[in-house]
């Protein structure tokens, strides 16, 4: 099992509210349509940062997901439109081998 993690700093802390309500509506939409149990969370301490995960059986279907996300154009457009809120390189892909 792994776990995908995906960290954005926001540009700064005003942009908060804005950065829960897009990570609200991209996990909503990324579960529903390609039936993912992602969570997300703001990091309490330090940069003001949202955290989305989801855990996954395989990297292949990690592989997969991701070749349908990068034919999905609603989620590209959603991601275009939040573009704004986060710090220009912040973003960082995190996966982690989960022990049994």
């Amino acid at each position: 099992m792994f776990r995908f993690i995906r960290t954005a700093t926001t540009k700064s802390a005003a942009e908060i509210p804005a950065a829960l309500q897009f990570a609200a509506k991209v996990t909503s939409y990324l579960n529903k349509q390609h039936s993912l149990n992602m969570k997300f969370g703001i990091e309490l301490f330090g940069t003001p940062s949202v955290h989305w995960y989801f855990d996954t059986e395989s990297l292949d279907k990690s592989v997969q997901l991701n070749a349908a996300l990068l034919q999905d154009r609603e989620y590209c457009g959603m991601l275009e439109k939040g573009q704004a809120l986060w710090l220009n390189g912040s973003t960082k892909d995190t996966i982690v081998s989960l022990a049994a």
